[in-house]
């Protein structure tokens, strides 16, 4: 069998290291012939599919699928207009097509520009795929929501197995709340959550705030939070265990989301998790852990329940995240939904 992998971002993201992973995965079966067409700009995913053995990988050109011959086309999608070339060039190739697709939500819904307007142009790309692969059940919910009536596997997200835990050295005279993620406000929402952090002093009087990545709100973040000495901003880590280790609470104040892959490596950790009841947040975490999204009430009333609570559910949760979200499960099941077998 020949699968043709098409990813036209140029961003590396999430999806983009699952989708790496899955890859891999195929590219490790004899049976099966993978070829990549990546995005020249995305030289992460560039570095990453380097490791991968007995892969071919060219830039993303649409224009010659036919021509390779594939048995199918496995386009990698973040939205459902991301990698649509490749799909549109699967379906006048009369190439099988599937599509791994992370956010199936509305761009309205997103809050981006025009959203509406660009939903409607969007909504015929939503029938043109044979098959999905989804990451949640929300998301597959997402998608029969806009109509898609195309069958939906969910294949969830996997995770490296932590390290030991070090032994504990650091002081634990402050409770550190940690955001950790690409910083944009529109979907992530850090501003959200620090104006409730400084609005009120005397719930967070023991606590610090550790917020780690970069985007295109740092700028402003730089600003709402400077002169802050309970603040500290990091950029994103090659190795996060340093950011684990420091941290007590790991909260997701976003407006929309698939299923982060720091929520699952925190909990993981055994640290506690609160995020929006949206998403993969509402299909994985317990539900008094959630609260509602821009609700600076809910989340200062959620955040007290966990941080007295939290520690007697984590373990079982913990559990069931090593197992259930291993990076050896996700490639079986990947592998399985892209193979049809």
């Amino acid at each position: 069998m020949k699968i043709l992998v098409y990813d036209d971002n140029p961003d590396f993201g999430g999806h983009q290291v699952m989708a790496a992973f899955g890859i891999e995965a195929l590219a490790a079966d004899p049976e099966i012939d993978v070829v990549c067409m990546v995005n020249p700009k995305n030289r992460k995913l560039l570095n990453r599919l380097a490791q991968v053995s007995s892969l071919q990988t060219q830039h993303a050109d649409p224009a010659v699928f036919q021509s390779l011959e594939p048995d199918r086309v496995l386009c990698i999608q973040g939205d459902v207009a991301q990698s649509a070339k490749g799909i549109l060039a699967a379906k006048r190739a009369g190439i099988e097509c599937i599509s791994y697709l992370a956010l199936p939500h509305p761009l309205a819904e997103m809050g981006a520009k025009l959203g509406l307007i660009r939903d409607l142009m969007h909504q015929p790309l939503l029938r043109k795929p044979d098959r999905y692969i989804v990451i949640s059940e929300s998301m597959k919910q997402l998608l029969r929501k806009r109509g898609a009536k195309q069958p939906v596997q969910i294949v969830p997200n996997g995770i490296q197995p932590p390290p030991p835990a070090p032994q504990q050295t650091r002081s634990k005279k402050l409770f550190t709340i940690a955001l950790l993620g690409r910083i944009e406000f529109s979907q992530k929402q850090q501003d959200f959550f620090v104006r409730t952090f400084l609005k009120n002093p005397d719930l967070f009087s023991s606590c610090r705030l550790l917020i780690v990545g970069s985007g295109p709100d740092e700028h402003q973040l730089k600003k709402q939070i400077e002169n802050h000495d309970g603040i500290t901003l990091l950029p994103w880590q090659t190795d996060m265990e340093a950011i684990y280790t420091q941290t007590d609470m790991l909260v997701i104040p976003s407006r929309y989301e698939g299923v982060p892959l720091v929520m699952l490596e925190a909990l993981a950790r055994g640290i506690p998790v609160i995020g929006s009841c949206r998403d993969g947040m509402q299909d994985i975490l317990p539900p008094e852990w959630t609260f509602t999204t821009e609700n600076a009430a809910a989340l200062l009333n959620t955040f007290s329940k966990v941080r007295k609570n939290g520690f007697q559910q984590i373990r079982a949760l913990q559990t069931e995240i090593l197992k259930q979200h291993s990076i050896e499960a996700f490639k079986g099941n990947f592998v399985r939904a892209v193979t049809g077998q």
